[in-house]
This record gives C-alpha cells, sequence and structure tokens, in this order.
C-alpha cells in the first residue's frame, strides 16, 4: 500500500490552520477503511517492465533477485508486469483498492471469495498442469468455474481459447488463415494420423497437444518418410500421451532459409489493438517493438479480424465485455510468390496470462492494464451485485462503486 509522507513544520516559522474542508463528492466516507480487495494471481517471472518504470514502493518479498545465470529464478529483472499491475491499480486509487498478491499455490476458494475480484496473471490450471501438480490443478479449476470466486478470466471464454481447436475452427469458419490442420479430438492414434499426414502431402509435419499446453511441451516433429520407414517413436508418442485426447497435426512451416516461421504479436487492450512485437522464430534474444510498415499494417489488420472472434466469446454475467488483455500471434514466411513478398496467418490466440512483452512495447504496459482494469473493475462489480454473487460488504462495496464511478465520468 502507498502510504502518504506528513512533512514536519520548518523550524522558526509559524504553519498556519486550515479549516477543515468538507468531504469532497470523489472522497469515500463513513466507511470505516473498508476497501475494495482485488486479488492479482502472480509469479510471471520472466515479462520485466520497462527499466524505470517499477513503484517505488514495490514490496521487498515479490522482487524477483535470482534473475541470471544458468540457475535463475527469472528473466530481465527484479520488476514483474503482473506484480507492477497491482501496485499500480492501488496508486491509482489509495482509499478505494486493497490489491491481495498471490501466488497459484496460495489461491483457495476461501481467499478468493473475501476478494471482490481476482485478476489471475499467471497460475491458471493449464500452468499447474504444465509444473507437474495435478492436484494443484484440480485445485484450481475448481477455482477458475465458481462463479462467487469471481476469477478474471471467466471459464467458458479460458476453455475457449485453451482448447485450440476451438477457436481454430471459429476463425477458420470465418475466413481467418490460420496453418492447415488435422483436428484430432479422440486421443492420438499414430497409424490414422499419419495415413491423414500422408494424404495432405505434408513431407514434414508437427504435432501438439491442443488442450492446456504451451511452451512447446508434448511435442513431436520430423519427416513423413522417416515416419512411414519406421513408425515406432509415433506409436511411442500415442502410448506416452494417452491421457490426452486433443492434438494439432501441422505441416513444419519454415521460411525459405530452412528456420521456423517469424511471429508478429499484436497485443490488444480492453478489445482494441494497442502494440504490436516481433519475435524471432529461432533466436530467443531477437524481440523488438514491430517497425512500421505494410508488414505490421498487414498482421495488424488481420489480428483485428481475429479479435473480433474473441469479442464473441468474452463475457462478465453472461453479457459481453471486452478482455482485459489477449495476445494474438501472427505468423510470418517469406514468400515471392505473393504480391506482398510474404504469407501470414494466425498461429495463435492467447489470453492475459501470457507474456506481454513490456520492454518493446511503445508506453508503460502495467499502467494502461492498470487504467484499463480500475475501469472494468467498475464494470464487472456492477454486473455481479445486479446477479447476486455472494461477496463482501455488498451495501459498502455500492457505495464505494459510486464514488469511483464519479471519478471515472
Amino acid at each position: 500500500m502507498v502510504k502518504a509522507v506528513k512533512k514536519p513544520a520548518q523550524k522558526g516559522k509559524k504553519v498556519a490552520k486550515t479549516m477543515k474542508k468538507a468531504p469532497s463528492k470523489t472522497t469515500p466516507t463513513g466507511l470505516g477503511g473498508f476497501k475494495i480487495r482485488i486479488g492479482i494471481v502472480h509469479g510471471k517471472v520472466f515479462d520485466p517492465i520497462r527499466q524505470g518504470t517499477q513503484d517505488r514502493n514495490y514490496p521487498e518479498q515479490l522482487k524477483i533477485k535470482n534473475n541470471t545465470g544458468p540457475n535463475a529464478d527469472g528473466w530481465g529483472g527484479q520488476f514483474m508486469a503482473d506484480v507492477s499491475t497491482g501496485l499500480k491499480i492501488m496508486r491509482l486509487h489509495p482509499d478505494i483498492f486493497h490489491v491481495d498478491f498471490m501466488t497459484m499455490e496460495q489461491m483457495t476458494e476461501k481467499r478468493l471469495a473475501k476478494n471482490h475480484i481476482t485478476f489471475n496473471f499467471w497460475g491458471d490450471m493449464s500452468i499447474a498442469l504444465m509444473n507437474g501438480k495435478p492436484a494443484l490443478a484440480r485445485r484450481i479449476q475448481k477455482i477458475q468455474k465458481n462463479p462467487n470466486t469471481r476469477h478474471h478470466p471467466v471459464w467458458d471464454y479460458y476453455e475457449w481459447i485453451m482448447h485450440k481447436s476451438r477457436y481454430m475452427k471459429q476463425c477458420t469458419k470465418a475466413g481467418i488463415p490460420m496453418i492447415d490442420t488435422i483436428h484430432v479430438e479422440n486421443g492420438f492414434k499414430a497409424r490414422e494420423v499419419l495415413k491423414k499426414i500422408v494424404a495432405k502431402g505434408w513431407d514434414k509435419f508437427f504435432v501438439k497437444p491442443a488442450y492446456m499446453s504451451f511452451f512447446g511441451a508434448g511435442v513431436i516433429n520430423g519427416k513423413t518418410q522417416d515416419f512411414l520407414d519406421n513408425i515406432e517413436p509415433l506409436l511411442q508418442y500415442e502410448a506416452e500421451n494417452k491421457q490426452q485426447k486433443e492434438f494439432l497435426v501441422q505441416p513444419y512451416v519454415l521460411k525459405p532459409n530452412g528456420n521456423v516461421f517469424d511471429e508478429i504479436r499484436n497485443f490488444f487492450i480492453d478489445g482494441e489493438w494497442a502494440y504490436s512485437v516481433y519475435t524471432d522464430g529461432v533466436d530467443y534474444e531477437g524481440f523488438w517493438e514491430q517497425p512500421e510498415g505494410k508488414l505490421k499494417e498487414a498482421c495488424k489488420k488481420l489480428a483485428i479480424r481475429t479479435m473480433e472472434q474473441v469479442k464473441k466469446v468474452h463475457k462478465w454475467e453472461g453479457k459481453p465485455l471486452n478482455s482485459l488483455l489477449n495476445r494474438i500471434d501472427i505468423g510470418v514466411v517469406p514468400d515471392k510468390t505473393k504480391k506482398e513478398g510474404w504469407r501470414i496467418f494466425v498461429n495463435e490466440i492467447e489470453p492475459q496470462m501470457t507474456t506481454w512483452l513490456g520492454r518493446y512495447c511503445p508506453f508503460v504496459v502495467q499502467d494502461k492494464i492498470a487504467e484499463v482494469a480500475v475501469k472494468q473493475i467498475h464494470e464487472m462489480l456492477k454486473r455481479s451485485l445486479a446477479a447476486k454473487r455472494k461477496m463482501p460488504s455488498p451495501e459498502k462495496l455500492r457505495k464505494l462503486l459510486a464514488v469511483l464511478d464519479q471519478r471515472l465520468k
């Protein structure tokens, strides 16, 4: 919490007495210190903010100090985007908001029920599974599915993104270009899949789980002919992934130089395009803000078309609401047969639990997201009160929302 420091009066000078002013219409009174509690689930230790933009009261215990070398827990510095956003929310309205910082291991239904809304920036069910913690994943799933925990994002939208085939099919139906894909939805059967790959005529292919998976987990790839000559590795992959039902099978998309395609990652805040960052397909240090030009504009237009599909799904209390943040990754392959000299397609849609790449953003990303979060908190809590959700001190909450309403006008 940011505390104001009272400066002592200078010696030898009289301090003028001032009349106490009547409380402003936008100053909460008579609430006994009550504040709107906002949960922030953090742990994204690889998403640093721009240098010098951290809150001056950044909590010591939340700094990522082991951030260099082969045994580092984090990357890019001590100050991360998820915690910084929560701190900015409090700094914007210190008399209205209290932020409850927690890791996914600290999440419980009881704890989230004490908050009015909890934003999950890094600590959802898929991350628990990726970290090999199935019991924790089950606990978090229960939290995410319970509307009375007021967990953001909501379960239905989250599931739409986690089931990659769902959004891919919706986008394809809308005419949005994507990589040609075989959607496996009832378990991986090596021989059946290989027949479909041969029918597609793909020289090389790539298989990855299509549900609750990322960072290249559970991937196999190679030349089609090699698997025709010896199917054993594909059969072994089938045996090792029996717990998974959904997979994406795609041609191995490479640039003319043989490297994996690059991406231009387009970020949307409050449903609006905000910035884009180039990411190299093979160089893990290859990041920069995408420069102005025809390629940037083409990727932006494609991402905006894709975002219209996201807007059809993202809701709060059953009504449409712009998402806080989405990242839409556009794949780019140089192609001399195309008039523009490239071919672009949507590769992935990511929710707010992703890297925001704030170091390469043209503005201070945590400040912008915090401002939007405040606006959305105001709207979401009004909807949840109308839906009669159980939450702490609803009458006091209404009074604070009325104050916030005046400030946001």
